[in-house]
């Protein structure tokens, strides 16, 4: 956190400890309400890998993982909304200054974990679907893998060496053992977008070129896009992460709304990537409750081949994907291919 300079300070109003100005609860009620709707996403998930399907896989695993930290983050954002943040950094108690910086600091850590536990869920499922071939799709991922977790140490490291001793990050002594945390928290955010676009638009050309018809490409391909929606919060969170670190001294005032678009992010993030996955338990279920299903019309022999590729028989985007991918088995029946974890078409 940046000093202020005495001419800055001296311009600020007087401290009002009482009743000061208060951003409101926006990040308690967004952060429940996110964390809930993740839990659930992902509960609907792994019932639909563990149980209708029986063939969950790392990339589950791996996105069940995030949940602990999104209910850690969750936890320690609204913590800090009870010191200081949310209020005007003049109007805060100086008792409120250590437990509030220490809030940060692991809401920081816990956002690295998640994004990198995301990603590496994505490109586990990317793959296990290419992994009969071994071929360039295959090879980019596990170089984008790599990457990954060099992303994910390199931040996780940063954050344990922000301050030296550590300490003295939430004592707020910044001087010269403490690295800058502009650059520090500006680079972590920028790279993690970065790294985002790539997982991203990485199985695009693969997917696209894949023997089947447009209908289900386009499908296919819009069900990957979810991950734009997360990646646009991410954005957006950058720019007032810009605003908090470079351009204002109010950080506990501004750095409120990082917080709640930091709970956007981190619960996009496995919502997007766990939605597609969800395709058996809509087919099964929603009919059920009176939703139509978006099937298309079964009328001719091109429904009745196009019912036979994959996606229109009940089966996963994931199931059908690994089943065109490998062209020495494209006459094979759907039901002879092994599904593999679905989700990892998208973002993060």
């Amino acid at each position: 956190m940046r000093s202020p300079p005495k001419e800055v300070m001296a311009t600020w109003p007087k401290p009002n400890y009482v009743n000061p100005e208060y951003q409101g609860p926006l990040m308690p009620i967004v952060g429940i309400v996110f964390v809930t709707i993740s839990f659930i996403i992902l509960s609907l998930r792994l019932w639909v890998r563990v149980h209708m399907k029986k063939s969950a896989g790392w990339d589950d695993w791996l996105m069940l993982a995030t949940m602990p930290f999104i209910i850690a983050i969750t936890v320690s954002t609204i913590l800090g909304t009870r010191f200081g943040w949310g209020v005007h950094i003049w109007d805060n108690k100086p008792e409120w200054s250590q437990p509030s910086r220490m809030t940060s600091w692991f809401s920081q850590l816990f956002f690295i974990i998640i994004m990198t536990l995301v990603k590496l869920s994505i490109l586990s499922s990317y793959i296990r679907i290419s992994a009969r071939d071994k071929n360039l799709f295959n090879r980019l991922s596990w170089a984008v893998l790599a990457l990954v977790v060099a992303w994910g140490i390199t931040f996780f490291v940063a954050v344990f060496t922000v301050c030296r001793p550590l300490q003295r990050y939430w004592e707020n002594m910044a001087d010269e053992t403490c690295v800058d945390e502009s650059s520090r928290i500006l680079g972590a955010t920028i790279s993690n977008i970065i790294t985002d676009l790539i997982v991203l638009v990485l199985p695009m050309p693969t997917f696209w070129k894949l023997k089947l018809p447009i209908r289900e490409r386009v499908v296919l391909m819009t069900m990957m896009s979810l991950g734009l929606i997360a990646v646009a919060a991410s954005v957006v969170r950058c720019w007032y992460m810009y605003v908090t670190t470079d351009l204002t001294y109010d950080v506990t005032w501004h750095g409120y709304t990082i917080w709640v678009w930091n709970a956007i992010e981190v619960n996009l993030a496995v919502i997007c990537a766990s939605v597609p996955t969800l395709r058996p338990f809509a087919r099964k279920y929603l009919p059920k409750l009176g939703i139509k299903s978006t099937s298309p019309s079964r009328s001719g022999p091109q429904s009745s081949s196009q019912e036979n590729s994959g996606i229109y028989k009940g089966h996963t985007i994931k199931q059908t994907v690994e089943a065109s991918i490998s062209t020495e088995h494209l006459n094979r029946e759907p039901e002879a291919y092994p599904m593999a974890p679905v989700r990892s078409y998208h973002r993060r």
